[in-house]
């Protein structure tokens, strides 16, 4: 690493484990030999375009402990997208702290920030390295086998539909339709079907946003099953697409648009509920932990912690290699390295769906290929007893 000071930056939706990639940054750049000051830029890309800055190498062993294990992110995200004149304040700001290198944690939007404050920085002719440490829930960065965060809302979001099953079978409510974050893509949904362990158990349903969602089929075969069983949950995607690729459900009010002018997708759930009980005269319900989902710290997956502490690790130390404009990607469990560093343009604004080679053609939408992959991330959740119910 050159002479000069790092920054780290935040971006996008906190998780459960992102402060964990942030510790291990601080700690790994506190323990190289020679290295700068340490900073962190509040919420994200806004705060490098106006300088709200923070240092972060006097942080006490105890506050970097209790760093790693909370939940959100300490340095404050967002979804901020700069202007032009925006990008010239940024290189300003990183010139006249010395910053000579940048860690960009988030998803994909940060990845393609990252890689257009690096390409501004090198036509300002200002040297500067740009790293890239994955993070989402969503699991849908490229070039890497699996993303911080993800595991432990999907252990979240599994646990959550068997403990709701528990509760739903008690005293049977006909239906509840349990929403799952995810936007575009179905990782998180497809994770509750780990709660299933018997044919009566929830989930009975699984709607994910790679497959088009057909109304008349989802209320025949939900009428078939609550007849059988007298109860059914089903869970759906807030992103689910109609077969003509419009989304099921959107809230188009200019006053639901995020920052990025993207409509909020949320309340597909209460949109099915609507239909079942208009076209099957059922009583059904909606449950959606939202964004709960992503901060639940009591579900953390033990892999999914090891994973982000690694990435934060490894993008100071790809930093004191000498790389730049590269994403630390993560290899499958049991790779002897652990990750590689791929190219920032080969992940900036791409998108991993669900393979489809993992998708079936079922109630429950995926198979072995989705449950070998997903189980040693999510870890073994909690059984119980339900011998005596339907």
């Amino acid at each position: 690493m050159g002479v000069g000071n790092l920054m780290i930056v935040q971006g996008g939706g906190p998780t459960a484990v992102f402060n964990a990639s942030l510790a291990s940054a601080i700690s790994e750049q506190v323990s190289q030999p020679g290295a700068g000051r340490v900073f962190g830029a509040r919420y994200g890309m806004q705060g490098l375009v106006q300088d709200d800055i923070v240092e972060l190498g006097q942080m006490t062993a105890g506050d970097l402990e209790l760093l790693h294990h909370s939940p959100g992110a300490a340095l404050g995200s967002s979804r901020y997208k700069p202007t032009e004149d925006d990008y010239d304040r940024m290189v300003e700001n990183l010139r006249r702290h010395e910053i000579r290198s940048i860690i960009f944690m988030g998803g994909n939007g940060t990845m393609k920030g990252a890689s257009l404050v690096s390409e501004h920085c090198r036509d300002a002719g200002f040297a500067v390295q740009v790293i890239g440490v994955p993070k989402t829930v969503d699991n849908d960065i490229a070039m890497t086998d699996r993303c911080p965060g993800f595991a432990s809302a999907a252990r979240y979001m599994a646990q959550t539909t068997r403990d709701l099953g528990m509760d739903i079978r008690s005293l049977p409510q006909p239906v509840t339709i349990l929403e799952v974050i995810g936007r575009s893509i179905g990782w998180l949904a497809a994770a509750t079907a780990l709660a299933k362990a018997r044919d009566a158990d929830a989930p009975h349903l699984i709607f994910l946003p790679e497959r088009p969602f057909h109304a008349e089929k989802f209320l025949a075969d939900l009428d078939q099953i609550v007849t059988r069983h007298g109860w059914a949950i089903v869970v759906a995607t807030e992103g689910i697409r109609n077969p003509d690729g419009s989304l099921v459900y959107e809230l188009k009010d200019a006053t639901h648009l995020d920052p990025l002018a993207r409509p909020m997708t949320g309340g597909v759930g209460q949109f099915m509920a609507n239909l079942v009980g208009e076209k099957l005269k059922i009583r059904c319900r909606t449950e959606k932990p939202g964004l709960i989902a992503r901060a639940a710290r009591a579900h953390v997956s033990a892999q999914d912690q090891k994973d982000a502490e690694l990435v934060g690790r490894a993008g100071v130390r790809a930093l004191a290699a000498g790389e730049t404009e590269k994403m630390v990607s993560l290899l499958p469990i049991g790779t002897a390295s652990g990750y590689e560093l791929v190219a920032l343009s080969e992940v900036a604004d791409a998108e991993r769906p669900l393979p489809a080679e993992w998708i079936v053609d079922a109630a429950i939408p995926v198979g072995d290929r989705f449950f070998n992959y997903v189980r040693p991330l999510v870890g073994e959740l909690t059984p119980y007893f339900v011998r005596y119910t339907n």
